[in-house]
C-alpha cells in the first residue's frame, strides 16, 4: 500500500512540474513587456511541424493594432506551442476576436503564449492562459489601448 501511495505522489509531482508557470502581471506590465498588441479575429487554426518542432499557427485579421515595436505591419500568422504545459494558447476559436499580445521571433514572426497576455485587473484569479475575448475587454481598457495610455 505504501508503494502505491509513493507512486501516486510521484505522479502528482510530475504533473505539477509539467505545467506552464507565469508571473501575474498588471495590464500595464503586460502591455509594456509586449512587442506587439492587437485586436485580432481568428480566421484559421492549423497544427504544423517545422524543423522537428510542433506548433499551432493561427491566421488572423488584425482588426486594430495597439503596439508594434518592430515591423512596419504585423504578419497575419501567429504561432504558439501545441502544449498548454509549454504555455501554448491552444484554444482560440475561429471566428472570435481576442486581445492578444506577444513577441517577435528572430525572423519577425509573431509568437504568443499564455504568459504576458493583457487581462482585466477585475478578473484576477483567472486560470493560466486566460485571454480576453474582445467583447470582454472593459471599456476603460479599450480606451487606454486606443490612446496608448495603458
Amino acid at each position: 500500500m505504501q508503494q502505491l501511495a509513493r507512486f501516486l505522489v510521484c505522479c502528482l509531482l510530475i504533473v505539477a512540474v509539467d505545467a506552464c508557470k507565469c508571473r501575474v502581471l498588471t495590464a500595464q506590465e503586460a502591455f509594456k513587456n509586449a512587442e506587439w498588441v492587437s485586436r485580432v479575429k481568428i480566421l484559421r487554426k492549423e497544427e504544423k511541424t517545422e524543423g522537428g518542432v510542433d506548433h499551432i499557427e493561427y491566421e488572423v485579421e488584425h482588426v486594430e493594432i495597439f503596439k508594434n515595436s518592430r515591423s512596419p505591419q504585423l504578419s497575419k500568422e501567429i504561432t504558439t506551442s501545441t502544449s498548454t504545459a509549454a504555455c501554448g494558447l491552444v484554444s482560440l476559436q475561429i471566428g472570435k476576436e481576442y486581445l492578444l499580445s506577444g513577441r517577435f521571433t528572430d525572423r519577425d514572426y509573431l509568437h504568443i503564449n499564455s504568459c504576458g497576455q493583457i487581462t482585466d485587473s477585475a478578473k484576477n484569479g483567472q486560470p493560466i492562459g486566460f485571454v480576453l475575448e474582445w467583447n470582454e475587454v472593459p471599456n476603460d481598457l479599450k480606451g487606454k489601448l486606443s490612446d496608448g495610455s495603458v
